[in-house]
C-alpha cells in the first residue's frame, strides 16, 4: 500500500518566490490514514513526460501537529525539467499522482520535552525544516528553535510569510538568522538577523557554541544542497557535536525514471 500512487487534487496553490510554488493537496476521507504524516517527511510525485514515467520526491512543508493539510513546495531550477513540469501542474483543481509520505528525517515530539533545535536550511532545503520548526513550536511549548537560513537574496527566500507568522506567534522561542549573498534588500529584517555573504564555518561554529552553552544535548537538523550539508555537518563534528544529534536530509532536484517495485 505504501508504494501505491494515489490521485490527489490540488486544493490551493500560490507562489512563495518568483521561482517556487506551494500547493495544498486535498486528501479524500478514505485516504486520511494512508496519507497521515510526520514533520520532516516527503512524498513522491509521478508524472509522464514524453511517454516516460518520472518520479520526483518533494518534502512536506506543512505541520501535522498544527493541523495543516498536506502541502508541498516545488522550486523551479535550471537543471530539472521534471520539477518545472510539476510546478506547471500546481493549479487549483489539478490532479497529481502522489505516493504516501515516508522518510526518517523526523523527531518524536512530546509536550513534556524541553530542548533546543538548531535548523540549518540551504535554499529550498527550508521545506522540511519549516515543517519541523512549526511542529516543535506547536507541540513542545517548552522547547526552542533556532533557524539559520542561507539564500542568494531576500527575494529568493522561500516561506518568508510563514516565517514571519511563526516569529510573531513564537517570538520568545524562535530565533531566525539569514545568510544572504545579496543582502542589499532588508525585507527580512523584521524576522531575524541578516548576515551578508555565504554561510561560513565560523558562523556555524559560533551558532552551535552559543546553543551548546545552554543545552549540551541540542538537536541539529540540516537540509540543502550537498556542499551546504557537508559544510554544516563537518563544522558541527569539528567542535564535537555527537553524530546522534546531527540529522541530515539530502535535498536533490534530480528525478528518476519510475521502476516497477
Amino acid at each position: 500500500m505504501a508504494k501505491t500512487f494515489h490521485s490527489l487534487q490540488v486544493e490551493r496553490a500560490w507562489d512563495t518566490t518568483p521561482r517556487a510554488r506551494v500547493a495544498q493537496l486535498r486528501v479524500p476521507e478514505n485516504l486520511q490514514d494512508v496519507f497521515a504524516y510526520r514533520a520532516g517527511q516527503y512524498v513522491m510525485l509521478r508524472v509522464i513526460i514524453d511517454g516516460v514515467e518520472q518520479d520526483h520526491a518533494f518534502s512536506l512543508c506543512s505541520s501535522p501537529e498544527a493541523g495543516q493539510p498536506l502541502t508541498i513546495a516545488v522550486k523551479r531550477t535550471d537543471t530539472s525539467l521534471v520539477a518545472a513540469h510539476i510546478q506547471s501542474l500546481l493549479q487549483p483543481g489539478s490532479m497529481l499522482l502522489v505516493r504516501p509520505p515516508t522518510g526518517a528525517f523526523t523527531f518524536e515530539l512530546s509536550s513534556e520535552q524541553q530542548r533546543s533545535f538548531v535548523l540549518f536550511a540551504g535554499g529550498s532545503g527550508i521545506t522540511p525544516l519549516l515543517s519541523i520548526a512549526t511542529s516543535v513550536l506547536y507541540a513542545e511549548p517548552l522547547s526552542k528553535v533556532r533557524l539559520i537560513f542561507a539564500n542568494v537574496s531576500a527575494a529568493d527566500t522561500m516561506f518568508a510569510h510563514e516565517l514571519r507568522q511563526l516569529k510573531e506567534k513564537y517570538a520568545e522561542r524562535l530565533q531566525v538568522s539569514f545568510a544572504l549573498e545579496d543582502a542589499s534588500d532588508a525585507a527580512l529584517a523584521d524576522i531575524g538577523e541578516i548576515r551578508p555573504g555565504r554561510l561560513a564555518a565560523g558562523d556555524i561554529v559560533e551558532c552551535a557554541e552559543q546553543v551548546r552553552a545552554i543545552d549540551g544535548s541540542a538537536e541539529y537538523a540540516i537540509c540543502g544542497p550537498p556542499g551546504f550539508i557537508d559544510l554544516v555537518s563537518s563544522s558541527l563534528s569539528m567542535i564535537g557535536v555527537a553524530s546522534e544529534h546531527i540529522h541530515i536530509e539530502s535535498f536533490s532536484s534530480s528525478p528518476r525514471q519510475a521502476t516497477t517495485p
